[in-house]
């Protein structure tokens, strides 16, 4: 009897799985329909019937949905259409995973992204990670998280599309601006000798326990560094959601890859410190390191980071406080200089 009924449920389970993906995609012909009555509702459904069910998986992958940095009305977007709206050099779909659409937009990972203008998808869940590492590849591209090492953004001149938006109004002026900016610039970068030296000390100042590699990146506009080729943090925080180790670590973070952006001011300025305030230079790598984390979506506890944080703006305040006093003692000198003359 029992045999019967796993038999009846797997016939109608079979029967049920050959006939939705042909009724969704029929209620897909509307498409703002499809979404609010829907995918809204039932996309979780969707979602894991795609980590299960392989031989309809490229059919219901194309009636997933998502969010992209090019959408600010947070407009839900098809792969399809993400892939019809593709550059012409670009041959992989990069998506970006994230607490919520105001941390993806800030995110580290996206600076490069933002400025080669290239569309990135977001994904705000464990499951939507599981997804796209389950998809791997749709429509012969292969889905590629924007936290990957190896990504290659450089055939994407974003050098020339700067010098073209340039062309429009005053050219000489914004010639004259460029040159100024790219000197300055110039100057605030650590030539590639210090960027490496950077790294060996940031590697050796914070352990191999945290620091498996760290080298200099060109992929970072305004952030000071990043880790690349983490684990998921929305998958590590599921995992911790189960750990029974009872409150010990079960579940320690490995080693990271780390990689810095030789032109920030904060890397540019461990340089110069590191040998002669190797102290503050070591909480501000420290700080650096667990910001990456933080962004990386792996921090398991920040309030380990307050501590730390405390010293770094007494630090700030003190400096703050003799500023004025000397700004002030330069004054009354030039007052007294003023006077003598007279």
């Amino acid at each position: 009897m029992l045999q019967s009924c796993v038999s009846i449920f797997f016939l109608l389970s079979h029967s049920l799985q050959i006939l939705s993906p042909s009724l969704f995609l029929q209620h897909r012909k509307e498409p703002e329909k499809y979404v609010e009555e829907f995918y809204r509702e039932y996309s979780h459904f969707l979602k894991e019937g795609i980590c299960h069910d392989y031989e309809f998986q490229p059919t219901l992958a194309k009636l997933l949905r998502f969010e992209t940095n090019k959408n600010t009305t947070r407009e839900l977007v098809s792969l399809d259409t993400y892939v019809g709206n593709l550059r012409p050099e670009q041959d992989s779909i990069y998506y970006l995973t994230a607490p919520s659409r105001e941390a993806a937009a800030m995110s580290p990972y996206l600076e490069a992204f933002d400025r080669a203008n290239i569309e990135v998808i977001f994904v705000y869940t464990a499951i939507d990670d599981f997804v796209m590492a389950n998809v791997g590849t749709y429509e012969g591209r292969p889905l590629v998280s924007v936290e990957k090492s190896d990504i290659d953004l450089s055939k994407f001149d974003t050098k020339k599309k700067d010098k073209d938006e340039n062309k429009d109004g005053d050219d000489d002026n914004k010639e004259s601006d460029n040159k100024k900016d790219d000197k300055d610039k110039e100057e605030m970068t650590l030539s590639a000798t210090e960027a490496i030296d950077v790294c060996m000390w940031m590697k050796k100042t914070l352990g191999d326990g945290k620091v498996v590699s760290c080298r200099p990146s060109s992929r970072l506009v305004s952030s000071p560094a990043i880790v690349t080729d983490n684990e998921s943090g929305m998958m590590r925080r599921m995992m911790r959601m189960v750990d029974n180790s009872d409150g010990r670590d079960g579940m320690p973070l490995p080693g990271q890859n780390v990689e810095i952006n030789p032109s920030h001011p904060i890397i540019v300025g461990l340089h110069e410190i590191k040998e002669t305030e190797p102290v503050l230079a070591r909480v501000l790598a420290e700080q650096v390191y667990d910001n990456c984390l933080v962004a990386a979506g792996l921090m398991d506890d920040s309030r380990t980071m307050l501590p730390r944080l405390n010293d770094l703006l007494v630090s700030l305040v003190k400096g703050a406080r003799k500023q004025p006093k000397d700004e002030n003692s330069g004054d009354e000198e030039s007052k007294d200089d003023s006077t003598t003359k007279q």
